[in-house]
């Protein structure tokens, strides 16, 4: 797309892209922070005012000058919450994003899941898109604006073909969590794609394989080779950005 653009466009487009993107970052991050980076820590306060890291104690302590005697109540004027320890979680992230032409919704979630992972401490994230062909966009992960202008949508669908290249960036693969993002139509070889599934599983990696979702949320996907992948061991699931934190929360603990 960025060949046949004018700079004035391209910027144009750039800066539209980047108001989306911004405004599912601010919705979105808080989540991803919040579950991957810790145990509460009572000794902290955190801007992230979620119900479970509410510190009724401190809320009770710092506000206890605000009790009403007459009605029995406290009035909150300030609210605390803890916020998270950080642990390195050491742990390598890598998102496989089919690209082809029914995945428009998913790839934008996508990018912008890459970026907020990217961005976390002691988290290796790798962002590999793919149709018949396998491009590393690793290197721009944590620019969602420049993944988006870079993809493009369409052509044909090799998932086995991309796995396989994933698998090589692999070096521990007990510390490894490989998202497979797809409708999960596989062009190629079943049998070779569900054989490389199997090895991975095998080996220790952790899959994850999320369904593509239509711009109304809804799951979109080959119901039956997801039954297939789940017999070898990749756990599949059909979900919003919101909820992948935690979930990526739940297998590294």
């Amino acid at each position: 797309m960025r060949g046949n653009l004018n700079n004035e466009t391209r910027e144009a487009i750039r800066q539209l892209i980047k108001k989306v993107v911004d405004d599912i970052i601010q919705k979105i991050r808080p989540n991803f922070i919040n579950a991957l980076s810790g145990r509460k820590n009572r000794f902290a306060n955190s801007v992230i005012k979620q119900a479970q890291n509410f510190d009724y104690k401190k809320t009770i302590r710092h506000n206890l000058k605000n009790y009403q005697p007459n009605s029995g109540q406290m009035i909150i004027e300030r609210p605390f919450f803890n916020c998270r320890v950080q642990k390195h979680l050491q742990w390598e992230i890598i998102l496989c994003v089919d690209q082809s032409g029914s995945m428009s919704d998913s790839i934008m979630y996508a990018s912008v899941c890459a970026s907020i992972l990217a961005g976390l401490p002691s988290l290796n994230t790798h962002l590999v898109v793919f149709d018949t062909q396998v491009v590393d966009l690793s290197h721009m992960a944590n620019d969602p604006v420049e993944v988006l202008l870079t993809i493009q949508l369409g052509g044909g669908t090799l998932i086995g073909q991309a796995i396989d290249y994933c698998a090589k960036k692999i070096t521990n693969p007990k510390r490894n969590i490989l998202i497979l993002i797809s409708d999960f139509e596989e062009g190629g070889s079943l049998s070779h794609f569900y054989k490389s599934v199997s090895q991975l599983n095998e080996q220790g990696t952790k899959l994850l394989g999320l369904a593509s979702l239509d711009s109304n949320a809804n799951p979109c996907y080959d119901r039956k080779i997801a039954n297939e992948l789940a017999n070898r061991g990749m756990h599949i699931g059909a979900m919003t950005p919101e909820h992948l934190a935690d979930w990526l929360a739940d297998i590294m603990n």
